[in-house]
């Protein structure tokens, strides 16, 4: 199950092996909903002491958020973009 990174306690992540995934949601630029998403695996990171997790919750602060699944050792990063695309339903909305 994912929370919010900064949600998740250093004792639920020690000694643990994370894979980071990057997921850019496009999102529209009349409604702001996501449009599609696509995710990159970017690394593989180890929480090994109270450095490693403060240095990781400064990290994911360049994104727009930052979950963890610590069930399946995942941190989802996510970005939004603006690409310029609508949905067809807002352009007839307008």
């Amino acid at each position: 199950m994912k929370k919010e990174l900064q949600s998740v306690k250093f004792g639920e992540m020690e000694n643990k092996t994370f894979e980071v995934t990057l997921v850019t949601e496009r999102r529209c630029e009349i409604c702001d909903r996501v449009i599609d998403t696509k995710e990159k695996m970017m690394r593989t990171i180890r929480i090994s002491d109270r450095r490693d997790y403060d240095n990781l919750l400064m990290r994911v602060k360049v994104y727009d958020r930052a979950e963890a699944d610590t069930e399946n050792n995942k941190i989802y990063v996510y970005n939004h973009d603006y690409p310029g695309d609508v949905h067809p339903s807002c352009i007839e909305n307008l």
